[in-house]
């Protein structure tokens, strides 16, 4: 089992990073190019799943499940599982998303995994992971400073 862990400081109020990270707030974030193309939602509250479909050239095309095992909206952070991995090189995957302030205009966002690799390596997987993590990162940045429509 890999652990991986990744934290990144945002230069944004910690409420408007987390209206873009929460469980349905992902979908402003779509497309994020070479990751995740759309997302659709089943259900609410715990129990719910939100199906991404994977981007095809980078990493195989396809859909991929998560579904939520915990949210605490006040502490700004939740819990998710990925009932189906898709074309991903992973199983058994268990996330957590928090997002902490940093003062009132800047937070720091936390992605944390335990996962299974599948026919790659520890480092692999990590490696995937984390790449994954960079690039929510960077749309989100993207996204906040994109002129207000």
């Amino acid at each position: 089992m890999v652990q991986a862990i990744i934290a990144k400081r945002i230069e944004a109020p910690a409420s408007k990073v987390w209206a873009l990270v929460n469980w349905k707030g992902c979908e402003a974030l779509m497309p994020i190019p070479g990751q995740m193309e759309n997302v659709r939602f089943e259900g609410d509250g715990v129990g719910a799943r939100r199906i991404f479909e994977v981007n095809k050239e980078r990493l195989g095309g396809g859909f991929i499940a998560e579904e939520l095992v915990s949210i605490d909206t006040d502490r700004m952070f939740y819990e998710y599982c990925m009932p189906d991995n898709g074309p991903l090189p992973w199983t058994d995957y268990k996330g957590e998303i928090r997002v902490t302030p940093c003062g009132p205009d800047a937070c720091a966002i936390k992605f944390t995994v335990d996962i299974t690799p599948v026919d790659i390596s520890d480092e692999e997987c990590r490696n995937i992971f984390i790449t994954h993590c960079l690039m929510d990162v960077a749309r989100i940045r993207e996204y906040l400073a994109e002129p207000a429509s």
